[in-house]
């Protein structure tokens, strides 16, 4: 059982709102074990926070200072799994009525005008060049999850592998003189070589799953729930004293699956409505999991830890909902 039902001031299993810059200086150290997250793409944003830098070059450099306040957070043995996209130096305009001449699609000649290759709410980045730099020419794929990890190496942190996700549902495209993307990058890092890890079976490099959707607030970057799964089993441990922690929580995925392992989470994010949503997601798995726990251990054992903590989240994370409402 967890000894606190906190990490330093944060509750276990509930999303924090605010600026993970500064949140992040709040968790002790040494007291994560497994982090996983989808840090916003570079101009794919439309809120507040990481991802409306105009230069790449600003976004690669405030994330290697984010992971680098949560380095001394992960414990000695914890690892670290960062799935980010990459970008081509090139506007992201689509406006609602692009559909009419859109070559997206199977068959070239566009997508329904509702799919959010249209609708999607984004920044409305633009390229950013400098004649002096010749990795920002136009239209360059700017390789900005290998910026973003070894500039991480050379912070202190070892890279200690990469998965590619290979997408069932990739995202169509139009038509260009270029191959059409149909995987993301997952890094794996750690403070040590000696860090936890599943052994058997090995754990491989090619993991192939769709994007799914969720009932309720729409979260157009979220993750499928089978990747923070995936990563969290890769730790080879798991029970409340394992934390899983998410600095970009979004839709609350990462808590969902940390929930369904049995351990505990904790989540920051800066848009307070996905806040109050993911909470809500997050927080129902938890009883979910909590009630199949009591029902199956009432003839085994009078107390249920994890049931304990559950419930002392749930009674917080209402608390809370009470006062904002006020």
């Amino acid at each position: 059982m967890a000894e606190s039902n906190t990490v330093g001031p944060f509750t276990r299993n509930v999303v924090a709102q605010g600026d993970s810059w500064k949140l992040v200086e709040q968790l002790p150290d040494e007291s994560i074990d497994v982090l996983v997250t989808s840090p916003p793409y570079w101009g794919q944003r439309a809120s507040k926070g990481s991802g409306v830098e105009e230069d790449p070059r600003q976004y690669v450099a405030d994330l290697r200072k984010l992971f680098e306040l949560i380095k001394p957070k992960m414990k000695q043995r914890g690892i670290c799994w960062i799935n980010i996209g990459d970008a081509y130096n090139t506007p992201v305009n689509w406006r609602a009525d692009d559909h009419a001449y859109s070559s997206l699609g199977p068959d070239a000649t566009g997508l329904a005008p509702e799919n959010s290759a249209y609708s999607k709410p984004r920044h409305k980045r633009k390229a950013f060049t400098d004649k002096d730099v010749p990795w920002l020419t136009y239209g360059n794929l700017l390789s900005l999850p290998y910026r973003l990890v070894i500039g991480m190496s050379d912070d202190g942190w070892l890279s200690r592998g990469e998965v590619i996700w290979k997408k069932k549902n990739p995202m169509p495209e139009g038509r260009c003189r270029r191959p059409h993307r149909q995987h993301e990058s997952i890094h794996l890092l750690a403070k040590d070589e000696r860090h936890n890890f599943q052994l058997r079976p090995p754990v491989g490099s090619v993991w192939e799953f769709g994007s799914e959707k969720i009932p309720g607030l729409p979260h157009y970057s979220r993750f499928p729930l089978e990747l923070p799964k995936r990563c969290i089993d890769s730790y080879g441990i798991k029970g409340e004293d394992v934390v899983v922690f998410d600095p970009f929580s979004g839709s609350g995925t990462t808590g969902v699956a940390a929930a369904q392992a049995g351990c505990s989470f904790i989540g920051f994010e800066i848009d307070d409505e996905q806040v109050l949503a993911s909470n809500e997601r997050i927080l129902a798995t938890y009883e979910a999991q909590s009630s199949q726990q009591k029902s199956s251990s009432q003839h085994v054992s009078p107390t249920n830890h994890t049931s304990e903590t559950a419930d002392s989240s749930a009674k917080i994370f209402r608390a809370s909902r009470m006062s904002n409402a006020r």
